[in-house]
């Protein structure tokens, strides 16, 4: 069957930007490192995957307002984007549409979301994820739907299909948001429940198969532990605003075409992407 890979756009370029020197640059001297990393990654994926089809998602917002309502200290406290990086997205995007690869948002939300939007189209079945983000693990759905987690750019990668993800983090994917929620994720600014690390959470879930069940049943847990969760019960709650995931949000995308070989020269040439561009189109055309 037609496959499909979505790309976590977002995930991948800053694994790119960190992976290539800042003193890859232009002719006027602005750093183009997470292009031509993300350029390599995306044919790397192409001459090792053959995906049918390639969608790569964006950010309409990282911090979307609705989340942000629910649990003001959502990602609150993440640093700024290195001042090299915020441009390039421009240029990839340039890069992308040139090369006839779609491009996809949805508006007012992060690149999570529109992914989950977009696993709801059976159309686009088998399909596989390509991303560093551990909460797109909760879309896991065998046989159709797998993640692909980047090593060393694309070179190395491991593969979750639903045994992978219940072997690494001893929770189903179907579980993987409140598993996710329990445990919190200081990197967001989602402390998680006092006491409760990763393990507890798997076994807590394992026991009662939801928060909510959780917490109506605190009189059989420790004291200590149904007084973490009582004290919670406010951030519980708004968790699930902030993890869950949008699955029916408005689509906005490009289209797909032949790639337009002389607009690559042209971006080429004015952001010095080297020979990065050519494996690009070899690795479209289907050659080595």
């Amino acid at each position: 069957m037609p496959d499909t890979y979505l790309l976590d756009a977002p995930s991948l370029v800053y694994r790119a930007f960190f992976s290539y020197p800042t003193t890859v640059t232009d002719e006027r001297g602005n750093p183009v490192n997470a292009v031509r990393g993300f350029m390599e990654m995306v044919t790397r994926l192409i001459t090792d995957r053959r995906p049918d089809k390639l969608i790569a998602i964006f950010d309409s917002n990282f911090r979307p307002d609705f989340r942000v309502a629910a649990y003001p200290g959502y990602k609150a406290q993440r640093p700024e984007d290195p001042p090299e990086l915020p441009r390039q997205f421009h240029v990839i995007a340039e890069v992308l549409d040139a090369a006839g690869i779609v491009r996809a948002e949805s508006e007012g939300l992060e690149a999570d979301d529109a992914i989950a939007t977009l696993v709801q189209d059976e159309s686009l079945f088998p399909l596989t994820i390509v991303t560093g983000d551990r909460d797109l693990l909760a879309l896991v759905r065998d046989p159709v739907i797998k993640a692909l987690f980047p090593l060393k750019g694309l070179k190395e990668v491991t593969e979750f299909t639903e045994a992978d993800v219940e072997a690494k983090y001893s929770v189903p994917p179907s579980l993987y948001t409140e598993f996710a929620i329990l445990r919190g994720d200081p990197s967001d600014g989602l402390p998680g429940v006092k006491g409760i690390g990763p393990k507890r959470a798997a076994a807590l879930l394992a026991d009662h198969g939801s928060v909510d069940a959780i917490l109506g049943a605190l009189d059989t847990l420790p004291a200590r532990q149904a007084e973490a969760f009582e004290a919670a019960r406010g951030y519980l709650e708004a968790m699930k605003t902030v993890v869950g995931l949008v699955t029916d949000a408005d689509m906005w995308s490009t289209a797909e075409h032949p790639p337009e070989e002389r607009l690559l020269v042209e971006l080429t040439e004015a952001h010095n992407l080297g020979s990065s561009t050519t494996r690009l189109v070899q690795a479209l055309k289907g050659e080595r």
